[in-house]
């Protein structure tokens, strides 16, 4: 399996006792913390990482079944994920952080802000699904990620049928590798679980009741998390900011690595008292 390339200001890690849970660490200062996608791992924020927020520390960590993370051990709940993002944390010492998630990964830390608000200084929602409301079209989301995985024992045909449907139109070679590399990277078994998982999630948080700062983030060529769906996530929170990437499909953070960190930067400099 390809690992994320370290530099010698990245520091690895492992936290979760015996269920044993991959991060990734560098920086000083107020600390935020990085939650992948379903078909992603902590590899994905490496733009974000090795110093690219000036001021912050930065935490990217694989959840269970992904990556370097240990495989679940009974079947998967959302709630399993918040727990995972919290023995870091709690391994760090971190007491509250800037929480960002991408796609599954928003889902993540909105549910962890439902259970747990104390330990959440700000929210970064990126073309995800909002808390508020159950998966639109359940059936035809799982039959589209998990019908290229019929019969087979590998992840290349899902890499191959549904990466194309999810980049934006200025998606560069490079970029487009390390995003099959993802897909391709993925633990089968732990991938139809999180999809099943993902499905069956209902709504559990009021999004007009959050109360911390929260910045909504949208690409204008993501199929999966249309710009209007963003729009309504940031209209509900109070107080939020969208920013909307223009040309940009699902994966903002890769796709526009430059702007992406200067969006979040900007946020979390006004956020960070």
């Amino acid at each position: 399996m390809k690992s994320l390339t370290l530099s010698r200001h990245t520091t690895p890690g492992y936290a979760g006792g015996e269920l044993r849970i991959a991060y990734e660490q560098c920086g000083s200062g107020p600390p935020v913390v990085f939650v992948h996608g379903i078909g992603g791992n902590k590899s994905n924020w490496a733009p974000q990482m090795d110093g690219a927020l000036a001021g912050f520390s930065t935490v990217a960590l694989d959840l269970r079944g992904y990556g370097a993370s240990a495989l679940p051990d009974a079947p998967l709940k959302l709630t399993d994920f918040v727990e995972d993002v919290l023995s870091v944390m709690d391994h760090l010492h971190i007491r509250a952080a800037h929480l960002v998630g991408l796609s599954m990964g928003g889902l993540v830390v909105q549910a962890l802000y439902a259970a747990y608000p104390e330990r959440v200084a700000s929210l970064t929602l990126a073309a995800c699904r909002g808390g508020h409301s159950p998966v639109a079209n359940g059936e035809g989301f799982a039959k589209d990620r998990l019908g290229p995985l019929e019969g087979r024992n590998s992840t290349e045909e899902l890499a191959n049928t549904l990466l194309p449907k999810l980049v934006g139109p200025d998606v560069n070679p490079d970029t487009f590798k390390v995003l099959r590399r993802s897909l391709l990277d993925l633990h089968l078994g732990s991938y139809r679980q999180t999809v099943e998982m993902r499905v069956a999630v209902k709504a559990f948080l009021d999004l007009g009741r959050v109360a911390v700062p929260a910045l909504v983030m949208a690409g204008t060529h993501d199929s999966l998390a249309p710009v209007a769906q963003m729009t309504e996530i940031a209209q509900l929170i109070p107080g939020a900011t969208l920013k909307v990437f223009e040309r940009c499909g699902h994966f903002l953070n890769i796709e526009k690595p430059a702007d992406f960190n200067q969006a979040l930067q900007s946020f979390l400099a006004a956020h960070s008292g």
